[in-house]
């Protein structure tokens, strides 16, 4: 039997924490979805429409930057200019593993290393491994990073703010 709960048990469950904490999730989820969308429009521009070049090109630059270390001296050898990135010890991959890794058919993964290879944003080695290039690293991405990092910062800063326990969800725009 369904019993009308008092007006004051419908009030309390607002006050419940674990209410509470479900709607800071959903407008975290949203603060990060609007986020993620304004992203991919910056992707959808900045790679003229294909969203497929920058996921190929950010699996075959992270997995090339993946034996580095994350120390203040290697941080440092990622950011420093085109001279000093053809040092950097990177891993080659292949489209194989690229294809793997995202679950993009190997033949497109071929066609968008191709482009990105004619673009001048990844090499191939003797060998057939790709690495990406000094040009992507510094010339090509870094006004899209400066963009994206400031965006994504904010968002961050936002979703804090409704994180925290006495903050009142419904002040966040």
């Amino acid at each position: 039997m369904n019993t009308p709960q008092p007006h004051d048990s419908a009030m309390m469950a607002d006050d419940d924490p674990g209410v509470q904490a479900r709607r800071h999730q959903r407008i975290a989820a949203l603060l990060l979805s609007r986020y993620n969308l304004r992203y991919m429009v910056r992707l959808y521009a900045a790679f003229e429409g294909d969203l497929l070049l920058p996921i190929v090109l950010g699996e075959v630059g992270l997995y090339n930057v993946s034996g580095l270390g994350l120390d203040d001296q290697s941080l440092a050898a990622i950011r420093c200019s085109e001279d000093g990135f053809g040092k950097l010890p990177l891993r080659p991959c292949n489209a194989f593993s690229i294809s793997s890794s995202t679950g993009i058919p190997r033949e497109t993964v071929r066609r968008k290393v191709s482009h990105l290879i004619q673009l001048g944003w990844i090499a191939r080695d003797m060998k057939g491994g790709l690495t990406i290039t000094a040009k992507a690293a510094n010339l090509c991405l870094e006004p899209f990073d400066q963009d994206n990092l400031a965006d994504f910062l904010s968002t961050a800063d936002r979703v804090r703010l409704i994180a925290g326990p006495s903050q009142d969800p419904s002040t966040v725009r």
